[in-house]
């Protein structure tokens, strides 16, 4: 079991991740490792790309936890609640700015901070539940799905809202 201090600790250090990484790539010299990179950190600012933000910190999270408590669970938890962040994430800021019509950085902040931390409690409250814990190799498969859709559509993004740069508006 993971104790109130270290999951408070983790969460913060896990949405301080997340946003770093949104100034990695324009921080790089264009080359080979800043193309590599590229499949972890946003490359553009779309909707999509911020996606990495939340995958790879709630991952990290998720499989530090399952090492650190041996249970699997974590994993498993981590990896459905970060599909469910992301999908909130996208949900949230598409219906704003329909509304708005156009990106408002503290109301961008706000709505990243708040699905982290919904998917991250969430994941906790999860990870002793049955299915998370018996269903390792399902979460697994899910992780590297979702890791290559990722991947592939860093290189090969779609035609759709999500997909276009500074949140579609442009």
């Amino acid at each position: 079991m993971i104790d109130r201090k270290t999951k408070t600790i983790a969460i913060v250090l896990m949405i301080a991740m997340g946003a770093c990484m949104h100034f990695v790539i324009e921080s790089l010299p264009a080359g080979p490792i800043t193309t590599f990179l590229g499949n972890i950190f946003p490359v553009n600012e779309t909707s999509w790309e911020h996606m990495k933000m939340m995958w790879y910190p709630l991952l990290t999270v998720g499989i530090i936890f399952s090492i650190k408590t041996g249970n699997r669970g974590y994993f498993g938890a981590f990896v459905v609640c970060a599909v469910m962040a992301m999908l909130m994430n996208l949900g949230a800021f598409s219906v704003y700015q329909s509304f708005s019509g156009h990106s408002i950085l503290p109301v961008d902040i706000m709505i990243f901070v708040s699905t982290m931390l919904i998917g991250a409690l969430l994941a906790c409250e999860l990870a002793y539940k049955k299915w998370a814990r018996t269903l390792f190799p399902l979460w697994v498969a899910l992780a590297v799905m979702v890791t290559a859709g990722i991947i592939r559509l860093t290189y090969y993004p779609g035609k759709g809202y999500v997909f276009l740069d500074n949140g579609g508006l442009t």
